[in-house]
């Protein structure tokens, strides 16, 4: 029986420790968010503010380039669109084409020539 109590004592004890020392603990992190919190609230970091300013102008700087290389293309895009349809059609005369009897086959081509 002594040892039974022993070991009913000897746990209790390590069980006590380890609640005790994670109450503190957690008391402790507590205590230290608080006064981070009440730090953090009171004083106005300027680099911060410098640094997010910087992002904004250079973020800005690049929506900028993107913006102008997107018009750009869409330029371009319009310009070969317009010069491709001002093309005057061709019409290919009987001796060039293919010794074909179908009349029909020279609508085709006249239009894959456009």
């Amino acid at each position: 029986m002594p040892e039974e109590i022993f070991i009913i004592i000897l746990a209790a004890i390590v069980f006590g420790t380890g609640f005790v020392t994670y109450i503190a603990k957690k008391t402790f992190e507590i205590n230290k968010i608080k006064a981070m919190k009440d730090k953090s609230s009171g004083e106005i970091n300027p680099q911060f503010f410098k640094a997010l300013g910087d992002f904004k102008k250079n973020t800005e700087r690049r929506i900028s380039n993107l913006e102008s290389i997107v018009a750009d293309l869409e330029e371009e895009k319009i310009r070969v669109h317009d010069e491709q349809s001002s093309g005057d059609i061709e019409i290919e005369e009987k001796e060039v084409r293919s010794s074909e009897d179908k009349e029909d086959d020279s609508n085709l081509r006249n239009m894959l020539n456009e």
